[in-house]
This record gives structure tokens, C-alpha cells and sequence, in this order.
């Protein structure tokens, strides 16, 4: 029988590796069957004590632990819907998830109480609020909070919600994307497939739980195949080596920064880090430089680029590791039953080599955003999503997303797009990151109209100088495209996803 839901992935994966090792926190070993139990009393709780029914929103305000894995199934387990904070929002933005989600129960870890209580009383919502800490190696939550035993998944559409979580643009406040069961099905069927998850692998957990990568992918997928994840609180280098070598971790999931971080510490040398098979990134271009260090650190490790939307019911492009240097500017190709289109602004498919704006299939996107019924609709035109990214095609079905339509530079006519003049400065080994954008231009140069202007961090001990940088763009890009200002940061500006906040960047 087919599981219709990813509660029934769970479920499953007790009945059928009750033993197998499921959550390692803190050297506190779960099996599929411990974990279970705890998550059978933790929904007796819920259902009894504060009244969490099909439907309800469940706010999980917690960091990577075990309790944010118990929670997260507990909640499924009684087919109400997850909804993943990411507490590195600002308060307002912080205040306008509760109130928009109004969820009836909030689990908020002791960590974080002084930076989310405060929004949470902003909202001006009623919920009960169930605090999370931990006692030695077990969360807090597991037998404070226990119910009768809630055995298996109750009643559960697969055209249900599932996940709510927010997105967290550049600019407004965030919107809820609505994930259901059916949706994430997918989602798994497509992890599994871009990077050949196994029962037998062991996953380092860096990316929050917050984020679609682990609520949408590597927890539905764990259950799925009944393979376990590793929780790393701290994305420290030394700290994430140890984990690896004691649990013996097959794959590590993350983004460039971390990664470029991670390959420039001592520790990542004299750690054992054999037992890896994968290494992913997404998220933004990865320099060149740091891909050749782990090239030659993990000569038999996978490494892939991978690319997908909050709003995307998937993953859906993959790189392939064989050509994780050669293209390394390209998030790769598609994956199954996933369907893009490059367009011009007249919705008509631009040739091979062009670039347009990326379309995605209706079915390929979230059914909508919380509460804000005809907001997804907006963007959709004859059935296609319009992603407002920019990209490119080449003959061989590889994709290379050129930056945002709104980020578009127009230096005397031409059109110049960041992230392809951000390839090519990542190129250089001295830059650790970079973003570019246009800046008007003044004086005798007015005619241009913009300017294209790289603010670049350097790699630690690197002493680039903007002569450099533009004697290195000189030799790639043809004269428009060349940075004609130059600014080194120590850091650049992100928002609470990681994201880089480009109109920032203006001034100096």
C-alpha cells in the first residue's frame, strides 16, 4: 500500500525499523521506536491538554535538537500543520508570523525566550506556550509534556496542510506557504532521487529547522528511508568534524558561507571525515576556489548544487557532481516531473544561451500562501509560476539563474546580470563573497545611465585591491559588464534566511 501522507513515513519507519538509530543529540541516542514513544505521549498532550486538533497550527520556535524532531511528528501525528519559526526574524516580522498563524500552541525553547516572547506577546494571539529546554541529554518536553499514547497518524487528507512556513524576502513581511502532505511526497520522492539518499546514511543536520531543506526534505526523507540525522547546534567547524567522526556521517548539507568557512580551519585537515559520501550546497554561487579545496579534501565525496523555491513543492534542479567545477556557476538540470521554461516578457521561450525569466510549472508550486487567498495567482500567467528570477538555458539542459528581474543593471543600453558578473569574481581566489549591483551613473559618465558596483569580502589574509578585481574581470567579461567601482566589507548584510541585502550596498 502507498503511504498517502508523510505522518504514515513515520509511522512506518517505526513499524518496520523500530531499532534503527533515528536522532543522535547531544550523545543521546534515539531509535525509531524511542523516539516514538515519546512522540505518541507528546500528541496525547497536545490533543488532550491544549486541545490541538486537525488543522491547528503548531508553532515550533526551536533550535536543532531532538525536540524539535519529536515535536514536528507529534504535531503531523494529529493532522495538525508545523509551522517552523525562524527566530532570527526581527521582532516585527517575528510578531506578524504569530498573529498571521495564529497557532494554538507554541514550543519555545529556553535559548530563545528572550528574543521570541517579546513578538509573541506583540501578536496579540492567545496560545498556549510550552517551554523546551534540556535536562542532560533528553528534551525537557519528553516526559513534561505526556500524554495518553496517540499510537499512529489520525485521519489525514494528503490534499491537507502540512507546513506552513514563512518566506523571508529582501523586502515586506513574510508570507505563509502552504505545504501539504501530497506536496512533500513529492518533495521526498525528489530528494531521494537528486541526491541518493539511502536507508543507511546518517545525515548531518547544520541547516536550521526552520528552513525548507529540513522541513520540507531531510526530516520527511529520514522517515521515509528510516535513516537518521545528527543534530549540530553549532555550524563550528571543529565542532561539526567531531560529529562527523563520531557518528560517522554520510552526508553534509549546507550553504556556500558555511562551507568556505569550513574548508579555510585547520581542524577540517587532521579530522577523519571518510565515512562522507555528499556534500550540498545551496542557496547562493559557490566560489570556484572553495570547490577546488574540497575537491582535493574529498576526492571521493559527491558534490552538488542543488536549487528550489519556498514556493516550490520540490527540489527542482540538481548539478551533478562531475560538474561541480566545471559549472560551477549553474544550479544544474531538472529534475523529473518538475517542467521550466525560459521566457521573454511576452511569456514566449527565449533560444538556448538567452536569458529570460525562469518559469515553473503551476503544479510544480505550493497551492498558495496563508491567508492570502489570489497572492500566488498574481505571479501565475496560462499556468506557469513567473519566479521574477532571472536565467539561462544552455543546448545541454543546464540552468544558470542570472540574479532577480528587479536586480537587472542597464549600463548604456546592455543589460548586465548580477550573478553572472558575481561568477566570474568568485573565480578569483581571493574573494571569499561578493554581490553586485548597479549604481546611477554621474558626472561625465551620466550617458550610462548605471554603473556596475562589486562589494567583495576578501578570504581571510587575502590582500586583493580593487586594481585586482578588475584586471580579473577584464580578462573574462567584455567591457560593460566590468565592475567600475569596487568596494571590500568585512561582511556583507543578510536578512534572517541568509539572503544578501543588496539595497544595503549602495553606500559606503
Amino acid at each position: 500500500m502507498r503511504l498517502p501522507h508523510i505522518a504514515a513515513f513515520w509511522d512506518n519507519a517505526v513499524l518496520q525499523q523500530p531499532a534503527s538509530l533515528c536522532c543522535v543529540h547531544r550523545e543521546r541516542e534515539w531509535s525509531f521506536a524511542e523516539a516514538d514513544a515519546a512522540v505518541a505521549r507528546l500528541a496525547g498532550y497536545l490533543r488532550e491538554e491544549a486541545g490541538v486538533a486537525r488543522g491547528d497550527r503548531v508553532a515550533l520556535a526551536i533550535p536543532n535538537c531532538a525536540a524539535f524532531l519529536l515535536a514536528y511528528w507529534a504535531v503531523l501525528r494529529l493532522g495538525a500543520v508545523v509551522v517552523p519559526v525562524n527566530y532570527r526574524l526581527g521582532v516585527e516580522e517575528l510578531a506578524f508570523v504569530f498573529a498571521d498563524s495564529e497557532p494554538v500552541v507554541v514550543f519555545l525553547h529556553d535559548s530563545l525566550r528572550e528574543k521570541v516572547l517579546p513578538p509573541l506577546k506583540a501578536s496579540g494571539v492567545t496560545m498556549r506556550v510550552l517551554a523546551v529546554g534540556e535536562e542532560g541529554d533528553s528534551p525537557q518536553c519528553v516526559d513534561e509534556y505526556a500524554g495518553a499514547d496517540v499510537p499512529a497518524a489520525l485521519e489525514i487528507d494528503p490534499e491537507d496542510s502540512a507546513i506552513i512556513l514563512y518566506t523571508s524576502g529582501t523586502t515586506g513581511l513574510p508570507k505563509g506557504a502552504m505545504m501539504r502532505h501530497v506536496d512533500l511526497v513529492f518533495n521526498v520522492h525528489c530528494a531521494i532521487l537528486a541526491h541518493s539518499f539511502r536507508h543507511e546514511d546518517v545525515h548531518l543536520l547544520v541547516i536550521p529547522c526552520f528552513a525548507p531543506t529540513t522541513a520540507y526534505s531531510l526530516l520527511p526523507s529520514c522517515a521515509y528511508l528510516a535513516s537518521a540525522v545528527v543534530m549540530a547546534p553549532v555550524a563550528q567547524p571543529a565542532e561539526l568534524c567531531a560529529l562527523v567522526d563520531r557518528w560517522r556521517c554520510s552526508t553534509f548539507i549546507g550553504v556556500p558561507t558555511l562551507f568556505n568557512l569550513f574548508m579555510h580551519d585547520p581542524a577540517v585537515r587532521r579530522a577523519d571525515l571518510s565515512s562522507l559520501r555528499l556534500i550540498a550546497y545551496s542557496g547562493s554561487p559557490m566560489p570556484a576556489g572553495t570547490i577546488a579545496l574540497l575537491r582535493e579534501r574529498f576526492p571521493h565525496v559527491a558534490l552538488h548544487n542543488f536549487f528550489g523555491l519556498t514556493e516550490t513543492i520540490s527540489i527542482t534542479h540538481v548539478l551533478p557532481s562531475a560538474d561541480a567545477a566545471a559549472r560551477a556557476d549553474s544550479i544544474g538540470k531538472l529534475l523529473p516531473e518538475v517542467y521550466a521554461r525560459i521566457a521573454d516578457e511576452n511569456g514566449q521561450d527565449v533560444p538556448s544561451g538567452e536569458v529570460g525569466e525562469l518559469l515553473l510549472r503551476r503544479d510544480c508550486v505550493i497551492p498558495g500562501y496563508w491567508r492570502q487567498p489570489g497572492r500566488l495567482e498574481e505571479s501565475v500567467r496560462d499556468g506557469w509560476f513567473h519566479t521574477g528570477d532571472l536565467a539561462r538555458r544552455d543546448e545541454q539542459g543546464y540552468f544558470y539563474v542570472q540574479g532577480r528581474k528587479k536586480e537587472m543593471i542597464i549600463v548604456a543600453g546592455q543589460n548586465v546580470y548580477a550573478l553572472e558578473v558575481e561568477a566570474v569574481l568568485l573565480r578569483h581566489s581571493g574573494v571569499r563573497e561578493c554581490a553586485v549591483i548597479g549604481v546611477p551613473a554621474t558626472g561625465a559618465r551620466a550617458a550610462l545611465g548605471e554603473l556596475v558596483k562589486a562589494v567583495v569580502v576578501r578570504q581571510p589574509g587575502a590582500e586583493l585591491t580593487e586594481i585586482e578585481i578588475k584586471r580579473h574581470c577584464a580578462e573574462i567579461l567584455p567591457g560593460y559588464k566590468r565592475p567600475q567601482v569596487v568596494e571590500f566589507r568585512e561582511e556583507l548584510p543578510r536578512n534572517a534566511a541568509g539572503k544578501v541585502l543588496k539595497r544595503l550596498l549602495n553606500g559606503h
